[in-house]
C-alpha cells in the first residue's frame, strides 16, 4: 500500500542550514533562510501556500469553511488596503501555521486561549541565536508576549468579520482574546528627557578621573550617528505626535504623510489627499520653541523632518537604541513613550483635559481616564470638601 503524501510542508535541511518548501510530486523550493530565521521562511510558505491553494467557501456554512480560506481572502483582498499592513503580514503566517486543517466552527474560546498559550511559549523572531550572538540556544531566547498574541487574534476577527461581511460566512463569529494589558504609567521626567536629548546629540555622561565630578563630553565616535534621533525625541516631545507620524512628516505639503508649515507655525499631520483613520491625526500648532528649531533644520534637510544621510526613515529602532542606552534610560523607554511624557507633562501643568485631547488627536474620556490622575486638581475637590470649616 503506498505511503499517503505529507502534502506541503516546511523542512529544514541541516547539512545546508536552510529552510526548504518540500511538496507531493517532488517539488522542492529554496527559501534562503537559515535556521534562525523561521519567521522569514514561514512567510514564503504561507504565499506558497497562498498561490497553491484557492478558497472555497461553499454556501458559507463555518462548520465547511476552513481557517486559511478566511486568513487567504483578508490577505487577498483587504490586508493590502490597511495602513498597517505589516501588523496583518506579520500575523498572517503564525495563525495560518497553528490553524491549518481547522474549520472556523472550531474556533471556540478554548482553542483561542491554546493559540495564545501556544504562541506565547515561542522565541521571539527578533533575536538571532548562535555563537557571537547574545543567545546561544532557542531556549535562551525571550518568549512572544501575550498581547502579541492579542494582536495575532484581532486580526483573525477582522479577517472573519471580513468574510462575513462579503457574505462568504452565513453568520459571524466571535474570536476570545487574552486581557488587554493595562496601560503602562510610564512617562519621562525633564531629566530623562535632557539626558535621552543630550545622548541623541553625540554626547556622554562620564566622571572625571581626575576631579570626580560628572559633565556631559562630546563623543567623537558618535558624532553624527543619532542627530537624526535629537529632531525626532523634540518633535515628540513637544507635539505628542505618533511616531509613524513623526517620521513621514515633510517640508512641503504632500498629498501623502504630514507637512509642516513653516510660514503659520502648524503641522499638519495627515497628507491633503489622506482619508482621516482611527486615529485622528488633527494639526497641531508648534511652540516657539520647536518653531525655531524648525526654521533652523529646514535649511540642512532634504525633504523629511528626520532624515539620516539625506534618506527618510521607516524605522528608527537601531538609533534610538543607542541614545536610550547612552542616557541610561530602561528597554520600557520605546519612542511611543514621547507622546505619553507630552499629554503627562500637559495634565501636570494643569492644561484642559478637552485642550490636551485635541492636542493628541483622541478623545477627552481616554485623556482623562490614562493621564487624569498627574492633574493637580485630581480629586482635589473631594478633599476639600472634607477639611473644609462647618
Amino acid at each position: 500500500m503506498p505511503r499517503p503524501a505529507k502534502g506541503a510542508r516546511l523542512y529544514y535541511r541541516r547539512k545546508d542550514d536552510r529552510w526548504v518548501i518540500k511538496d507531493s510530486g517532488g517539488v522542492e523550493l529554496g527559501t534562503g533562510c537559515a535556521y534562525g530565521e523561521r519567521d522569514e521562511a514561514e512567510k514564503q510558505f504561507q504565499a506558497y501556500l497562498g498561490k497553491k491553494h484557492r478558497p472555497d467557501f461553499g454556501r458559507g456554512d463555518p462548520a465547511a469553511v476552513s481557517v486559511l480560506d478566511v486568513l487567504k481572502l483578508y490577505a487577498d483582498e483587504r490586508a493590502p488596503q490597511l495602513k498597517r499592513g505589516d501588523i496583518t503580514s506579520g500575523a498572517l503566517p503564525h495563525l495560518g501555521r497553528y490553524f491549518e486543517g481547522k474549520k472556523v466552527a472550531h474556533l471556540t474560546p478554548a482553542l483561542c486561549r491554546a493559540y495564545a498559550t501556544w504562541r506565547s511559549a515561542q522565541p521571539q523572531a527578533r533575536y538571532k541565536v548562535g555563537p557571537g550572538y547574545r543567545y546561544e540556544s532557542e531556549e535562551d531566547v525571550p518568549r512572544v508576549g501575550l498581547q502579541t498574541a492579542r494582536r495575532e487574534l484581532a486580526v483573525l476577527s477582522s479577517a472573519l468579520g471580513y468574510a462575513h461581511k462579503e457574505h462568504k460566512l452565513l453568520y459571524p463569529v466571535v474570536v476570545a482574546m487574552p486581557k488587554k494589558a493595562p496601560p503602562r504609567d510610564r512617562w519621562l521626567t525633564r531629566g530623562e528627557a535632557a539626558r535621552l536629548l543630550w545622548a541623541a546629540l553625540g554626547f556622554r555622561w562620564i566622571k572625571d578621573p581626575d576631579t570626580g565630578r560628572e559633565r556631559w563630553v562630546r563623543n567623537g565616535d558618535a558624532q553624527g550617528k543619532t542627530r537624526h534621533v535629537a529632531r525626532f525625541i523634540l518633535v515628540g516631545l513637544y507635539t505628542g505626535t505618533r511616531h509613524e507620524a513623526i517620521l513621514r512628516l515633510k517640508w512641503l505639503p504632500t498629498t501623502e504623510g504630514g507637512y509642516v508649515d513653516l510660514r503659520s507655525g502648524i503641522i499638519y499631520r495627515r497628507g491633503l489627499r489622506e482619508g482621516e483613520s482611527s486615529k485622528k491625526r488633527t494639526p497641531v500648532p508648534m511652540s516657539q520653541r520647536l518653531w525655531t528649531h524648525m526654521r533652523r533644520w529646514q535649511p540642512q534637510s532634504v525633504s523629511h523632518v528626520v532624515e539620516f544621510e539625506g534618506l527618510p526613515l521607516t524605522k528608527l529602532r537601531r538609533a534610538w537604541k543607542t541614545a536610550r542606552i547612552a542616557a541610561g534610560l530602561g528597554e520600557e523607554v520605546t519612542p511611543h513613550i514621547l507622546r505619553h511624557t507630552f499629554a503627562t507633562w500637559a495634565v501636570m501643568d494643569g492644561a484642559p483635559f478637552g485642550m490636551v485631547a485635541m492636542a493628541l488627536g483622541t478623545t477627552e474620556a481616554i485623556v482623562e481616564s490614562t493621564y487624569g490622575h498627574h492633574s493637580p486638581q485630581h480629586m482635589r475637590g473631594v478633599v476639600e470638601s472634607v477639611s473644609r470649616r462647618r
